[in-house]
């Protein structure tokens, strides 16, 4: 059974009022949660417009100031905040959508993160669910090569300090690439290589995922263990309300690695990334190939975000 909330944008506890129109939107609120520590559902904006800035920051560039070139991982696009990579659509959903410049020499997208006034932390003994209404493109898998869409979370300590990764803490609720029909749900933690999460591969497990169709995806944390202790508490995975994976504790096997992914505060994040190790490791060859063409049939569509909590 699931609760309904009903928002109004003028009147909505998570962010200051908008210029937006007056109305209402659901976001469905999954059993067993009460709280609801972060939300948007961006039907009610202007089709064209940007996410709200009271819930978003938008990235731009090959980097964070000071940061890791090509985000740390090898991506090739830049992101920017223009209405051709990223805007609400007339469905009332948020596209992100990655270009290939005319000329076929530079890729752009976009990367959003949630604001630190939403930061959220799962609390011992609670559980805390991250999830959102994800559509993914489905343009053909050859012309999909290197393009890398993800719903992800990292440590709130990241920021500032862009050399902290992994120690910060990543969960990776959703990422998939190169077209394939397939989500790939990670943690990563600890040290830069080897360490308690494996880096840089990060404990990772997959998923069906059809392309061009609607899921719910999310990531689950659990430190209600009643009588136990961290090696028992859990993370564990969803789609479409199938659990799908899960990591415990005890699999991590070193506290603070444990903590930094369950127990400390944390972002959201949503990008189509262009390249990157990632793909090119899966692809066996340097992603985007000449054959990768962009576009909205390789976009990614969110219907909501929201972070729930018992």
């Amino acid at each position: 059974m699931t609760h309904i909330i009903l928002t109004s944008l003028l009147l909505n506890l998570l962010g200051p009022a908008s210029t937006a129109p007056l109305s209402t939107s659901t976001i469905p609120i999954p059993s067993g949660f009460t709280r609801v520590l972060f939300q948007d559902d961006f039907s009610l904006l202007t089709p064209s417009s940007l996410p709200l800035p009271s819930k978003w920051a938008i990235d731009t560039g090959t980097s964070y100031p000071n940061g890791p070139s090509h985000w740390g991982t090898n991506e090739v696009q830049s992101y920017t905040s223009s209405p051709s990579n990223i805007a609400v659509t007339h469905q009332g959903t948020l596209q992100i959508t990655p270009l290939l410049s005319p000329d076929g020499t530079t890729w752009t997208s976009a990367r959003i993160e949630s604001v630190p006034a939403h930061d959220f932390v799962c609390q011992p003994g609670q559980r805390l669910r991250m999830e959102a209404s994800i559509r993914v493109g489905s343009a053909p898998a050859d012309s999909q090569m290197g393009i890398w869409p993800a719903f992800w979370s990292l440590g709130a300590g990241y920021r500032g300090h862009y050399s902290s990764w992994p120690g910060v803490g990543e969960i990776d609720i959703l990422e998939t690439i190169n077209g394939a029909e397939k989500a790939w749900q990670t943690v990563h933690c600890g040290s830069v290589s080897g360490g308690p999460c494996h880096e840089t591969d990060g404990i990772s497990g997959t998923a069906a995922l059809s392309r061009g169709d609607w899921h719910t995806v999310a990531a689950e944390i659990d430190r209600t263990n009643e009588g136990g202790d961290w090696t028992g508490e859990r993370i564990s995975w969803f789609v479409d309300g199938v659990r799908t994976n899960s990591v415990t504790g005890a699999e991590v096997g070193e506290e603070e690695a444990w903590s930094s992914l369950a127990g400390t505060p944390r972002f959201l994040l949503l990008n189509v990334a262009c390249g990157g190790s990632f793909p090119d490791a899966v692809a066996k060859t340097k992603t985007p190939t000449t054959q990768t063409a962009g576009g909205q049939g390789a976009s990614m569509e969110v219907r909501y975000v929201a972070v729930f909590a018992t």
